[in-house]
């Protein structure tokens, strides 16, 4: 019989061989030293201290996953970049800075005389400490009348009215006083019958003016708009059949207030939404959501108010002594928020506080003596009502808060002339009043105020 190969014998048994391999000669020390030692239990096994070889079989997707992981890392890492591109940004271009305090700046029509129906007067912009007085324009040395001065939002421009004699025009200047831009000059004479109502309304945007004004008189006002450049003639902004003054534009710029009536009806509040033309399209309509005020339109005195987020409106419903209504944009949720009242309210900054102001005697109107008033604060709930002092001795209009909400702007009837006064509301700083002036606004935004012009002579400093 032929013998099978070594090699072939071998390879046959292999599979049932159980191979055990020899002990070394110094496991029997090494166990005898374990055992003495005060050891784990687990540490005298054999299988510890028997040499072996480890074989770690990798995962075939470990690669993979290696892989996966550092696209992972990448990702976030890309992430984390735009991230502090975008903060970087932003704190490159920071948001307009707020005037502070008495270093907040104002614009007010200082009168020649100071007495009432003296139409004569420039304007001039101040801090509200009463420094860094500057004079802008020079109605004054051609017997005319600049008046109602109120900045753009960005704090840039000013527009106003500019009366001589008997015709009445819209202008607009930078806030140094320099290029001068006129919009718009009526189309009638300015009497007892067409007076203008000295008051006007920016587009957020900037792009836009509106204001109040009369196409012939006598008869009710309507409201126009302008393009702030001067690029294009006014505009009526509402239909035929529609009057209002006071127009005042929504902090989006989406919708504008304002007090009207429609076909010699009752006087109310209403809201046109702009629409995507924007404003200066004209010919919106507008829908009636407030109550009735008293009077028509041309004889209101007092603008509604929109609060800070354009969620609702305060309204003044009547002359004196009157009712500080607050309503919703969309006409709901109406309530009335303080009496007795002698003009309307203004919003702070924040929204959460309304001044107006009360008069402490009513009686003494109708007596001839001073109209004595008090400012007050109030909670836009309603609660919180609180008097500041000090006591103003005469009649007052409506109160404005400065852009940080920690001043506010009176302006007073005394003896027969207008006074601008700032008032401190928390009190730590004393009044400061800016005699025979009148008409006075804040800069919204702390922006650089270029120099002013330079004039022989004009109105007194006030």
């Amino acid at each position: 019989m032929q013998q099978r190969p070594d090699v072939t014998r071998r390879l046959e048994a292999w599979p049932e061989d159980a191979f055990a391999p020899p002990a070394p000669a110094y496991l029997a020390q090494v166990l005898e030293r374990t055992r003495r030692t005060r050891q784990r239990p687990a540490w005298a096994s054999l299988g510890r201290w028997l040499p072996m070889k480890v074989t770690t079989s990798q995962p075939a997707a470990t690669g993979s996953l290696r892989l996966a992981w550092i696209l992972l890392i990448v990702v976030a890492l890309v992430i984390v970049a735009a991230g502090i591109a975008v903060v970087g940004g932003r704190l490159l271009t920071p948001s307009p800075a707020l005037p502070r305090g008495g270093a907040a700046v104002l614009a007010f029509t200082s009168l020649q005389g100071g007495a009432i129906g003296q139409p004569v007067g420039d304007l001039y912009t101040v801090r509200a400490d009463g420094t860094d007085l500057r004079r802008l324009t020079n109605a004054a040395n051609t017997s005319g009348f600049d008046q109602a001065p109120l900045w753009s939002r960005d704090g840039s421009r000013i527009v106003f009215h500019n009366y001589q004699g008997a015709k009445d025009s819209v202008v607009v200047i930078d806030a140094g006083g320099g290029n001068r831009t006129t919009l718009w000059t009526s189309v009638t004479f300015r009497d007892a019958y067409c007076a203008e109502h000295d008051d006007f309304s920016w587009s957020p945007d900037g792009q836009t003016v509106a204001f109040a004004a009369h196409e012939t008189c006598p008869g009710e006002p309507d409201l126009f708009v302008v393009p702030a450049d001067g690029s294009a003639p006014a505009g009526r902004l509402l239909p035929p059949g529609t009057n209002g003054v006071f127009p005042r534009f929504s902090p989006d710029g989406s919708r504008i207030a304002f007090l009207g009536r429609e076909g010699g009806g009752a006087t109310g509040l209403y809201v046109a939404e702009v629409g995507s033309a924007g404003a200066g399209a004209g010919g919106v309509t507008a829908r009636r959501i407030g109550p009735d005020v008293a009077g028509s339109a041309g004889e209101q005195w007092f603008p509604p108010q929109w609060s800070p987020d354009g969620s609702e409106l305060a309204l003044a419903t009547g002359f004196e002594p009157s009712e500080i209504v607050i309503v919703k944009a969309d006409g709901s949720g109406q309530r009335v928020l303080a009496t007795d009242v002698a003009v309307n309210g203004s919003w702070s900054p924040d929204g959460q506080r309304i001044a107006f102001h009360r008069i402490v005697d009513e009686s003494e109107r109708w007596q001839g003596r001073p109209c004595t008033m008090r400012v007050w604060v109030i909670n836009a709930d309603g609660s919180g009502e609180r008097r500041l002092d000090p006591l103003v001795d005469g009649c007052a209009f409506q109160p404005i808060w400065s852009p940080d909400g920690t001043r506010l702007l009176s302006l007073m009837i005394v003896d027969e002339a207008f006074h601008v006064g700032v008032l401190d509301v928390d009190g730590d700083d004393s009044p400061v009043t800016f005699q025979e002036s009148y008409g006075a606004s804040w800069q919204p935004v702390a922006a650089p105020l270029p120099p002013a012009p330079s004039f022989a002579s004009g109105s007194p400093t006030p």
